[in-house]
């Protein structure tokens, strides 16, 4: 039955590829494997990107605090997960290395691979945008001989294509920035603060930005405050403030846990104007 059904999805991912998958950017991408070709395996991202404004799919928890990681940095401009290789390249470096290309068990057809991230940042002035591909693996399987085959495979695919190509592994990963991020990531875009509306939005960023600079109680109690005074459904001011916090409109150490910030005065890295910016997902 497992068989069955493996041998199904490696299909569905042929099709879909020939359909256009892999191709496109930001919210136009669609990668080449999907959470529904391996449920069991699989990790769904909480609402949408940050910044491809999408839905994306990944398979292990590296790669899902990697992408935490790579939402924050003020550099990435965009997040391909999933990338297809082209499979005549792959097959020829595979012959020219001796090694032998990933196949499908259940058919002995070759496998599309994949890289687990091709990541688009600034270029030079004359180039404009470029891209890095990375792939995430734990640390521990970089001594398995057939992973390292793998590994070659794709660094002269990359090499072949003047793209930076490494390896990412948890040593690679900030791991409180990472927790940090999950715990704003749901809190981005202004849908997020629904039933609030924009004027519930501004009168609360107002009154905890007035309280986070000339206060000395924790965000916690401030916020809690808050609610009250402007009768609000508990938890209301502190969703506000984490969806400031994660549109960088407050600037704070995020190398330090975030919800032990909050329990204390919340110090920030700059003064807060009180000029509130939306950022709309649509």
């Amino acid at each position: 039955m497992l068989q069955q059904k493996s041998q199904k999805n490696r299909k569905d991912i042929n099709k879909r590829l020939n359909e256009g998958c892999g191709q496109g950017r930001g919210i136009n991408y669609k990668p080449a494997i999907w959470i529904i070709d391996f449920p069991s395996q699989g990790f769904s991202v909480q609402g949408l990107g940050w910044k491809t404004q999408r839905e994306h799919h990944l398979f292990s928890m590296s790669e899902f605090r990697y992408f935490y990681a790579l939402e924050w940095s003020p550099i990435v401009i965009d997040i391909r997960e999933q990338f297809p290789l082209e499979l005549e390249e792959t097959l020829d470096i595979a012959k020219q290395c001796g090694y032998k290309h990933p196949v499908n068990p259940n058919t002995g057809e070759p496998n599309v691979m994949t890289t687990d991230f091709v990541v688009t940042i600034p270029g030079s002035t004359c180039i404009g945008i470029m891209d890095q591909a990375r792939t995430v693996k734990p640390s521990r399987e970089l001594q398995d001989p057939r992973v390292l085959e793998k590994f070659e495979i794709e660094r002269r695919y990359w090499e072949s294509h003047k793209t930076s190509w490494g390896i990412v592994t948890e040593q690679d990963i900030p791991e409180v920035l990472v927790k940090n991020v999950e715990f704003l990531h749901n809190y981005f875009f202004i849908e997020n603060l629904s039933p609030l509306s924009e004027l519930n939005i501004k009168q609360i960023t107002a009154v905890l930005a007035k309280g986070v600079i000339q206060g000395d109680v924790s965000l916690s109690d401030l916020a809690a405050r808050c609610d009250e005074r402007l009768a609000l459904e508990a938890g209301s001011s502190l969703a506000v403030a984490r969806h400031l916090i994660a549109n960088q409109q407050w600037l704070i150490d995020m190398n330090q846990p975030l919800q032990a910030q909050f329990r204390k005065k919340l110090a920030l890295l700059a003064t807060p104007s009180l000029k509130y910016e939306i950022n709309k997902s649509c």
